[in-house]
């Protein structure tokens, strides 16, 4: 399945005990700054980003490039400003008040045919992909063949798992949060909805950081069954 789709690379921070929020409703608040150029950083080498709806519910918005030097490198290398911005929605449900849709950002959505009817096109999203059902590796066939190389996920934990699930992901970046997350009400795990089949991924270490507060880890995941 690798040579029909991007290199895809989840990016996301966790806290020690595995959680990504302190609720399922809030915004994650436990990244520093440092963890927030990181992820900046990691984002500016991808020409798509992918991200489930809750999270856009919970933040609001997409990541957006700030950086000039993260910008300039962009055009240097024949890519534009921002990454494209792809929502993954069943149902469609998304506010178009929310602040993602006035972001200076090429929107997509991936989204079934009863999600797709609040979304006719040029009603803020620039493409809207429809499929009765999740099929994600024609979906990522379909952005390989439109020349799409390089892809990052961003989460949350469902699309996470479904992305595993479907044994779509490449590389994980990893950033450990010093915080313990679970004593909170209706904590959500990290990465949901997925159970192995066959042998489990073996991960490989590629890289290790250690920055002020957090730990940046990067990993290769090999899908081979022995």
């Amino acid at each position: 399945m690798k040579a029909s789709r991007p290199h895809l690379v989840a990016i996301f921070a966790q806290s020690l005990d595995g959680k990504i929020a302190s609720d399922r409703l809030q915004r994650p608040s436990f990244g520093s700054r440092e963890d927030y150029r990181h992820l900046e950083t990691q984002a500016a080498q991808q020409q798509a980003l992918i991200m489930g709806a809750a999270t856009l519910r919970a933040y609001g918005t997409s990541l957006r490039l700030r950086d000039p030097e993260l910008l300039r490198q962009r055009v240097v290398q024949g890519l534009p400003p921002q990454p494209l911005t792809i929502i993954c929605s069943a149902s469609g449900e998304l506010s178009p008040d929310l602040p993602f849709f006035r972001q200076p950002l090429t929107r997509w959505l991936w989204t079934t045919p009863s999600g797709a009817g609040a979304w006719p096109r040029g009603s803020g999203f620039e493409e809207v992909w429809v499929a009765p059902d999740w099929d994600l590796p024609a979906r990522l066939l379909r952005l390989k063949t439109l020349g799409f190389d390089r892809v990052g996920v961003l989460g949350g934990g469902r699309l996470l798992g479904a992305f595993l699930q479907a044994q779509a992901l490449d590389e994980l970046w990893v950033t450990l949060a010093p915080v313990l997350l679970s004593g909170y009400p209706d904590p959500p795990a990290s990465i949901e909805g997925w159970q192995v089949e066959g042998s489990p991924p073996q991960l490989e270490l590629l890289e290790c950081r250690q920055g002020s507060v957090e730990l940046f880890l990067r990993y290769r995941l090999d899908w081979r069954n022995p």
